[in-house]
């Protein structure tokens, strides 16, 4: 970076000065952001503003300031500041007089019947601890003599006064994550904060909480362009306003709508933005104009983006450096205003997956999610077909997109995850058929289009009772069943469509369950053609398909009829079988066709 900003202290100083910008360019909404290089000069009206002592005239010109040594960033997170961060997402402390230095490393999860590990300082989530059990106090003495920093529990509605005081006593953290918590989420939550940077994490004091604009104006002033934060949806959630930088449509467009126009480039530079370790130029498509862009992680939780108009081709690698600085901050923005709506929105997860997996609570269930299902509802599932491992970036946008859509669809829609397959429940008029499937024919377009994602869309059978919801997304997935080893299959089916074949796949479950119940001489005929080779049960079930059909059945097989005949012949002498009796023959081409069905 320039002189200018070096001589305020090396490059702890320079993420202070960041800092100090966003506070000064709030009150100075008139200042015009330069280039970097003079950055000192967007500062004009701090000279009265105290920044750590005054500002005396030489500092706010060209000329370089004396060194200062760079201060040493700190290796750790304190438990306070940790708790900060995270401050919303159900986390509080419950020690007094303890508060060490947290290593940045991952949590480890506690395992009753294995000996402590983990690194000195780390944070051990107490999974399955009991906060009134005297194993529990023994846990929290052993990780305070294994070098643990703080051990995280539930209260399970216990008093921890008496926990709280062992923890004390034995100098680590007692951490209290909010019995609605999902442990996975607590381990994200605390994994993602101390992976951020240690620049960013001791700067986050002085930086006003999830003001994303005010962050955006001070990286156009540090850069030299027009800057955006986007999150995984690409939609835009803060801009600068600093004035007299150049901007082309495509950000004219994003701010006016707050969401990034739809282009056909847009994939692939996201893409390669999401894969660079750092800050990378993007060239633009003619007549938009380059941009320096980086994205914004939390360890390897990937937020979002920020992309900065590089209107002339200017920017070098201190650029880069400065940007990828910058984005270590708008981690713990983004983090901290995402936590409490996480929070809530995994709540509202965990109570669709109950309503989806059926039971007796299903009523409270619907009244705390706050929709009515008396008109009707259905569910719809989205299962994307990645072609190759390490997709979590895209599966992670996929789902955005997914809830994006499902909101458009029908306001205030929840959508869950289980497994890979996305499930949304549409009640009322957003559960017709037609809308529904329009709908999701919308959607697998879109995600082809934007994310290169090939997306399989079901929709369940209609469910006009509670405890039919149940019954809707056993049939998506069943559809999603039929569907997934069939190439070149619709991308969008319903269960309405393809009724016949979801109630074969139900009867070859109850022909597993009930072997006798399958015809002897189809199990007789698949055993024969696994021993030997032959093609009779094949033969058998298409000459069956066809209608009895010499002629069609032939052509299908690609066989000579009198061929056909032979067979047909064979399997009569070899297993008994009789067509012309319409029970048997029955019976016989419902289990060849269960046994397709696997």
């Amino acid at each position: 970076m320039s002189s200018g900003i070096r001589g305020l202290g090396g490059e702890r100083e320079e993420i202070d000065v960041l800092e100090h910008a966003i506070s000064v360019i709030d009150r100075c909404p008139g200042v015009v952001g330069v280039r970097h290089k003079d950055f000192t000069a967007a500062l004009l009206c701090s000279t009265m503003l105290p920044y750590g002592g005054p500002m005396d005239a030489e500092a706010t010109t060209s000329k370089t300031a004396p060194t200062a040594a760079p201060t040493a960033a700190p290796s750790g997170l304190r438990v306070g500041e940790l708790l900060l961060v995270l401050d919303g997402s159900g986390l509080h402390l419950a020690t007094i007089g303890t508060e060490p230095v947290l290593a940045r490393v991952k949590p480890t999860l506690y395992e009753r019947w294995a000996p402590l590990t983990g690194a000195p300082d780390g944070v051990l989530l107490g999974i399955g601890l009991h906060p009134g059990a005297p194993e529990t106090a023994e846990v929290v003495r052993a990780a305070a003599a294994h070098g643990f920093g703080a051990v995280v529990v539930k209260s399970l509605s216990h008093d921890l006064g008496p926990l709280a005081a062992i923890a004390d006593a034995a100098q680590i953290a007692l951490i209290v994550a909010d019995d609605e918590i999902d442990w996975r989420q607590a381990d994200v939550l605390i994994a993602s904060a101390l992976a951020t940077s240690a620049e960013s994490a001791s700067s986050f004091s002085s930086l006003a909480v999830g003001d994303l604009f005010a962050l955006a104006n001070s990286i156009a002033a540090l850069v030299g362009g027009a800057t955006a934060i986007e999150d995984l949806q690409e939609r835009v959630l803060a801009y600068s306003t600093i004035a007299d930088q150049p901007i082309d449509e495509d950000r004219r467009v994003g701010i006016l709508g707050r969401q990034v126009p739809f282009l056909p480039e847009n994939a692939e530079q996201y893409a390669e933005m999401f894969r660079a370790t750092g800050a990378v130029h993007v060239p633009g498509v003619p007549p938009a104009l380059d941009r320096l862009a980086v994205a914004v992680r939390a360890g390897s939780q990937p937020l979002g983006s920020i992309w900065v108009v590089d209107a002339h081709g200017e920017f070098d690698a201190e650029d880069h450096r400065a940007l990828e600085r910058a984005a270590d901050i708008a981690a713990l923005h983004m983090l901290h205003a995402r936590n409490a709506a996480d929070l809530a929105k995994q709540q509202r997860g965990d109570l669709l997956r109950r309503l989806l997996e059926g039971g007796e609570d299903s009523r409270l269930i619907v009244d705390q999610l706050g929709i009515d299902t008396d008109s009707g509802s259905i569910v719809v599932a989205f299962q994307p077909r990645f072609t190759s491992v390490g997709e979590e970036t895209r599966m992670g946008r996929l789902i955005d997109l997914i809830a994006m859509q499902c909101e458009a669809h029908q306001q205030g829609t929840e959508c869950v995850v289980i497994g890979n397959t996305v499930y949304s429940l549409f009640t009322g008029s957003a559960a017709g058929a037609e809308r529904t499937r329009a709908m999701a024919e919308r959607l697998v377009g879109r995600a082809a289009s934007s994310l290169q994602v090939e997306v399989l869309a079901s929709i369940g059978s209609a469910a006009h009772s509670l405890g039919q919801i149940s019954r809707s997304r056993h049939d998506a997935d069943l559809v999603l069943l039929l569907r997934s080893d069939r190439p070149g299959a619709a991308s969008v089916a319903s269960a309405v469509e393809v009724r016949s074949q979801l109630s074969i796949l139900e009867l070859a479950q109850v022909f597993r369950d009930t072997a006798h119940l399958a015809s002897p001489q189809a199990t007789g005929l698949v055993e024969h053609d696994r021993r030997t080779g032959s093609d009779y049960a094949h033969t058998l079930l298409t000459y069956l398909s066809c209608g009895r059909d010499s002629a069609v059945t032939a052509t299908r097989l690609s066989l000579h009829q009198n061929t056909l005949r032979y067979r047909l012949r064979r399997a009569h002498e070899l297993f008994g079988i009789d067509l012309d009796n319409p029970d048997d023959t029955l019976l016989l081409w419902l289990s060849l066709r269960v046994i397709e069905f696997g």
